[in-house]
């Protein structure tokens, strides 16, 4: 295998970057700090094994979450990122046959994310010290995170075929990702009140090889095989023992379709549309009326005022995602989606229950969770290349020889990922203010809920526009984006998964940092009303993000600084 060139060309040049020496660094760091803090000081051995299965439990989760954010940064541009240099053509004009190219590239981009598994297996082996857990535990561990790395970053890698911006496969990738662990394993989880037990046999039997695909719900059947969030099918074997076949299926499904799709000629990209400036001097109509400036591409735009951020009226003019027409789109899909969900709480209330107190604070707990979680999947693909995206294009360049100062920049920059953020919580709001026609006292919960959402968009702003600051390409720094705001939101709330094996103090100090926990801290729910998280994490990411915005604008003096 190391004979093939390109194998040892993606892998020198794989652990030859920072970004792979800063990832390896955070994994032995998380592994061993783990470690460090669950290890009982006195070393007591336990021989009915409950420290030792405790340990495996928590490190064996955070290996896994660690495992699944960092194999799309790897495997998502490794085909995109020759498609980009314009490289891919002269690599398979070269002698070599396109199965040892295609091979190549998948054993080269597979390879660093394997070697995290390969580093993090000492600490799992450490529980032997402390007895009671079987060898035969540790290797299913072990199969259920090399298989999880293997399948995720073989999806990765299709994805980097399909798409030809690295940004884009990397957003995309992070996106089936969620579907794949979150989605496919919610009908085992008490939260749906266990789906996957009901229906007939069937029905059951295809809802548990869905979520025997989730690596999540894999790993929980191994480590703790007797948990509720365990529960499966009936007359089905545990998730991993159907995870094990299934991912390796799943593997070589997209291993001969990226072969397939590396033996095919790539298409050359669609030409963008040409920017062309057209005079519309028709009269005051109603098509004038009805079409507002804001649905008019082509027409002419008037010049910057004196007062307005010239940073940020270009980011509106030229950013594809930020265009006022695909905004609008945005803005009516999430109201769609407000509007559905309010009609669903609204028979939910009228066809289930005739006392609805109890429900609203739930309900209410439920929208806002689904905020916190749409800023937190949408905004760093809006944040991630602020300023990746000018240093690629050239335009950077330009903006240097203005007379802008470096907060004008960063201050522009920040409302362009702002302002699309804010308008999809405003979409969502009506859900929230439903809930009002039912309890009428909900509205200072309503309000510490918006304050927990317009927060959470100020941090993914903030941190998309500090990694953008310090990284040289915006796939990379969308992945990094990705990373922080998807272990903040979502990988921390494993903890939930595995509750009774963690400690308060430990639970309290993780859920502290999650946005979703403060809002549902900020809608009632009791649970996490009784570790009092509102204000602390208001603090903690209010620190943050000054801390992020004040390294982006000595960044952004850095960069203007002439060569």
């Amino acid at each position: 295998m190391l004979a093939n060139p390109i194998v040892r060309k993606e892998v020198l040049s794989a652990l030859r970057t920072k970004k792979a020496l800063v990832m390896q660094a955070l994994f032995l760091l998380a592994a061993a700090g783990l470690l460090w803090l669950l290890w009982d000081p006195q070393g007591l051995q336990d021989l009915a094994g409950r420290e030792a299965r405790r340990i495996l439990s928590i490190i064996a989760m955070g290996e896994l979450v660690m495992v699944a954010l960092f194999a799309p940064a790897f495997t998502a541009a490794a085909i995109t990122g020759e498609k980009e240099h314009n490289t891919l053509e002269s690599l398979l004009a070269t002698r070599m046959r396109p199965g040892e190219i295609a091979f190549g590239k998948i054993a080269g981009s597979l390879t660093f994310v394997v070697l995290l598994v390969v580093s993090g297996i000492p600490a799992l082996a450490a529980v032997f010290l402390l007895g009671g857990v079987d060898g035969s535990e540790v290797l299913a561990v072990v199969a259920v995170l090399m298989l999880t790395a293997i399948y995720l970053g073989m999806i990765g890698l299709l994805v980097s075929t399909i798409m030809n911006r690295s940004y884009r496969a990397i957003i995309v990738t992070y996106a089936v990702l969620g579907v794949i662990c979150i989605l496919f394993a919610m009908p085992a989880w008490p939260l749906s009140d266990h789906f996957i037990r009901k229906g007939g046999p069937v029905w059951q039997g295809v809802l548990h090889v869905l979520a025997s695909l989730s690596p999540i719900q894999a790993m929980l059947s191994v480590v703790q095989p007797n948990s509720t969030y365990a529960v499966g099918a009936e007359n089905m074997p545990p998730y991993w023992q159907v995870f094990l076949p299934a991912s390796a299926l799943v593997a070589v499904a997209t291993t001969i379709a990226c072969l397939y799709r590396l033996h095919r000629p790539a298409p050359p990209p669609r030409p963008r549309e040409g920017l062309k400036i057209e005079e519309r001097n028709f009269k005051v109509s109603g098509r004038k009326v009805l079409y507002l400036w804001f649905f008019d591409p082509r027409r002419r735009r008037a010049h910057i005022r004196w007062w307005q951020n010239p940073v940020l009226i270009k980011e509106f003019r030229t950013r594809p995602m930020l265009q006022p027409w695909w905004l609008m789109r945005a803005f009516a899909a999430s109201l769609i989606a407000a509007v559905l969900l309010m009609f669903l709480v609204t028979f939910s209330f009228m066809a289930l229950v005739q006392d609805t107190g109890g429900l609203i604070p739930l309900m209410a707990t439920t929208v806002a969770a689904l905020m916190v979680l749409a800023v937190a999947l949408l905004g760093p693909a809006v944040s991630g290349g602020a300023l990746c995206t000018d240093r690629e294009t050239g335009v950077w360049e330009l903006m240097r020889t203005t007379r802008l100062s470096g907060w004008t920049i960063v201050l522009g920059k920040l409302m362009a990922c702002v302002i699309p953020m804010f308008l999809l919580a405003l979409a969502m709001a009506p859900a929230l203010i439903l809930l009002l026609c039912f309890k009428k006292d909900l509205w200072p919960n309503i309000q510490r809920i918006l304050t927990v959402v317009g927060m959470t968009i100020l941090f993914v702003s903030s941190a998309g526009m500090f990694f953008s600051s310090l990284a040289g390409r915006t796939s990379t720094a969308t992945a990094w984006t990705y990373g922080v705001v998807v272990s903040m939101a979502m990988a921390t709330l494993l903890v939930l998964l595995a509750e009774e094996i963690f400690s308060p103090q430990f639970a309290r100090m993780v859920y502290v940092l999650n946005p979703v926990a403060a809002a549902m801290d900020a809608a009632g729910y009791a649970p996490m009303q009784r570790l009092g998280l509102f204000a602390d994490h208001l603090r903690i990411a209010g620190v943050a993000t000054a801390g992020m915005l004040l390294v982006s604008v000595l960044r952004v003096m850095q960069l203007r600084r002439a060569a």
